[in-house]
Formats: structure tokens, sequence, C-alpha cells
């Protein structure tokens, strides 16, 4: 049985082909019968038929391997992607310094279709990195005409191009950074966080980290009225009182109306549609939500993660959301997938903002009759979980992909290997000698292999 997926070491030019009753792999050779074209408002993209290869995972490793011979370097690739109704093709991005041009940064694209009973056909969109992001979308739509010229197959191109070009765009203090479409702004970015609006009522959250006080908590709850006045004022910042171990839907609804109300705002409407428990206290929910400004119910994608108390009373929750119409879920996803992959932060400029909410720390410490030392430790657990965040947050994010895209990771017990399956692949895999294959949890993602 072919196995459907990717099995890599790591992500790079060699992808393996897997099957159930042996761990044959599959490498094999493209041919150079490749046609280029030069844009004329800029960008080289090459297409043609991946001979010898069978599969897509075999055409997608030969067209990568095509990138690293093109430059002399080999590629740095995203997460691979398909979007809804194309299951016939695969892409990829990549960046890689051309050391074939002086080490100039390239960025591009790497696409492979495949219709069954068909060859794999395969296609390299390229530009100088900073450029990129404006000749994408010509590239694609000529491809998507030579394609259908030739009697090619269209529909990965055309599923690909979904993904609208981005912009990178930096955040006001330099704390990172996002791929942007036309039309849509960041509305606030500070420490990492980022909050953007589209021009259809479309809105990204990411990297939001939430503050939160256990009213139950003998230490906090004390402090907590004195803060508020007995539930008159509200906590400061970012912070929220919500008892740990609430239900996580609760929590999140709790959440949205504290902070709601910070800003004299009345709390939404949110309607369960469905939740999935991805491992390590995180949950991926998506809802309806009519946030009372006009814009109408919307449907809303989140992943909450509720992070064990590093004080007493004390915990973090952190947020990722995208919220969109109904009418625009199959437009948008793509590019709501990419912006959410082009997220970057600058971890020196976080820790040095950081600073100021030591300070507001060590004065809630001092409120509840903290020890200063006491204090300091506390910093120092809330830094080594900020670290362990990120790596959570990675792996939460590959928990994620394969949840969209219809996959599981399984690992092969004999040969301590792990690959990602499509579920109905993965399920067969494991059905079919269970003493040796078995599915792997979020939390047991190895990085550099699963993610």
């Amino acid at each position: 049985m072919q196995v459907r997926g990717f099995f890599p070491a790591r992500v790079r030019a060699a992808m393996w082909v897997v099957t159930a009753a042996v761990g044959l792999a599959v490498v094999a050779r493209a041919d150079d019968s490749f046609k280029m074209i030069h844009q004329p408002g800029g960008g080289e993209m090459v297409y043609g038929p991946v001979t010898g290869q069978t599969t897509m995972p075999g055409a997608m490793g030969a067209m990568l391997r095509k990138v690293h011979g093109q430059f002399g370097e080999r590629p740095q690739v995203s997460r691979f992607f398909r979007t809804k109704g194309s299951d016939d093709s695969v892409a990829t991005f990549f960046t890689v310094n051309a050391k074939s041009q002086g080490n100039k940064p390239m960025a591009g694209l790497v696409l492979v279709a495949m219709t069954a009973g068909q060859q794999p056909t395969g296609a390299l969109l390229y530009d100088d990195a900073k450029h990129f992001h404006a000749s994408m979308g010509p590239m694609m739509k000529k491809l998507n005409e030579v394609w259908a010229h030739s009697g090619g197959t269209s529909s990965g191109a055309a599923a690909v191009g979904h993904a609208k070009p981005l912009h990178v765009t930096a955040f006001p203090d330099n704390s990172g950074s996002i791929g942007l479409p036309d039309g849509w702004q960041i509305s606030s970015a500070r420490q990492g966080t980022m909050h953007a609006s589209g021009p259809n009522g479309e809105s990204a959250h990411i990297g939001v980290y939430v503050p939160v006080l256990d009213p139950s908590n003998p230490q906090q709850g004390p402090m907590i009225q004195r803060e508020t006045r007995g539930g008159q004022l509200p906590l400061p910042g970012m912070y929220v009182a919500i008892p740990y171990g609430t239900e996580p839907f609760r929590t999140l609804q709790e959440i949205d109306r504290q902070l709601r109300a910070k800003r004299h705002q009345s709390p939404p409407a949110m309607e369960l549609i469905d939740a999935q428990d991805l491992g390590n206290h995180c949950t991926h929910f998506k809802v309806h939500i009519d946030q009372h400004d006009g814009t109408g119910r919307m449907f809303s994608s989140i992943n909450m993660c509720v992070f064990p108390p590093f004080m007493p009373g004390h915990y973090t929750v952190s947020l990722n959301q995208a919220t969109l119409p109904d009418r625009l879920i199959d437009e948008d996803k793509p590019t709501f997938q990419a912006m959410f992959q082009s997220y970057k932060t600058n971890d020196t400029v976080i820790e040095g903002e950081s600073q100021a909410q030591i300070t507001q720390i060590h004065e809630i410490g001092r409120r509840a009759q903290m020890q200063a030392d006491a204090s300091h430790e506390a910093w120092d657990i809330h830094q080594q979980a900020y670290h362990n965040q990120q790596d959570s947050q990675d792996k939460r994010y590959a928990a994620f992909d394969n949840y969209i895209l219809d996959q599981s990771v399984i690992r092969d017990t004999q040969e301590n290997a792990h690959g990602t399956f499509y579920n109905a692949d993965a399920e067969a895999i494991v059905k079919s000698n269970p003493n040796r294959y078995e599915y792997v949890p979020t939390q047991d993602y190895v990085k550099g292999i699963d993610y």
C-alpha cells in the first residue's frame, strides 16, 4: 500500500515514500525537460513534467533537489500545505541564499500537481526575496495559463493561487513581523503580540498571552479584592481573574468578557461549533461569534493553551485567533495559513520590553506580602516557562496544521522513526502492525522531524 505523506529526517531536499510493509525509500531523479519563463515585471519560473516519479512526495523531492541545483544551496522550506478541494497538489514556500548569484537572498514557491494515473508535473517560481511577494501573483496567473494551454493540470496552481501575496510588515516596536495581504493593516502590536484587521471584517490575533489570577487561591483572592475594590474596578493591564482548572470553553468566554469589560464593551455572543483537545492543556475551538460591532456573525478559529501556575494562583493563557465571514472561509483559509506561517518574533526586543512586566509582577507580589526573593524566583520560573512555551507553541502549530490537513503523526517503534500521514493511511498502517506502529501525541513531536 502506498502511503500519502512525508517521512523526513528533516524538512530537506530528500523526500521519502514509506510503505506499511517495508521501510523502503524511493528517491528518483527528475529529468531536465523543463521550460523557463522570465516575467516582464520580475521573477522567473520553470515548469514541466517530473519524469521518473510516480508519487507527489517523490516529485516534490525531485523539485527541491532542482532548487538546490539551481542556486547551489539547500533551500529552507516552510510547512507543506494543500488547500481545500486540491488533493491532487502540494506546495511549499522556500528561501535560499543563492551561492550561484553571490549569496543573493531569494524566495520562491515549489508546486507539484498530480492527477490519478498521470505523470506528476512540477513548477518552481522564484524572485529576489524583497520582490517575491509582489511578483508571485502574476507568476501564478501566468503558470495557470501555460499549464492550461499545454493541456496539463492547473488545479494545483489555482489552489495555491488562493493564497494572496503577502507584504512583510514590521511591528511598530520592532518586536516581530508578519506578512499581510493587500487591504490588511496592523491595529496594534507590542511585545510579540499582533492584532491585524482585513477589508471584509477579517481579523487575526497572534501571540496573545493573558496573565490570569486565580480568585480561589488563598494568596491571590484577597489581593484581587483589594485591587478591584470588591469587584468595582477591573484588574490592571491584561490581567483577568479565573479559577485555574475552569472548563476550557468557559475560560475562553471569561477571558473575552473580562478584557472587553476593561474597554467598556459588552460581551460577544459566542456559539461553540467544535472543540478539539490538542494535548498539553491546549484546545482548538471553532466558534461563531458576534462582536456587536456591526459586522454580524463571524466564523472564528481559536487555539488556546492554559499553562500551569508559575507562582501560587498565577498562570498564563495563550491565544491565536483567526476570524472571518462564513462566506470567505474557503477563499481566505490559504491566506490565513500563509500569514500565520510568516509570523516572526524578535526575542531580544521582547525580553527588553518584559522588564516593565517584572515591575508589575513584583508589585503584585508586594501587595500579596510575598518576599522579594520569592518574587525574583517566580520571575526566573516565568522566563523558563516563556522559552518552554515557544517550543510548545511550535508543536501546537504543527498539530493544528495536521488537524486542518486531516493528518496524523505515527512512529515506527522498531526503527525509532516518525512520519506524517493522512488519517486514513495512518490508521491502516497502525492497524496493520499495532506492535510496531503507533500514534504520536503532540507533546512527543520531535523538533526538526515533526515540526
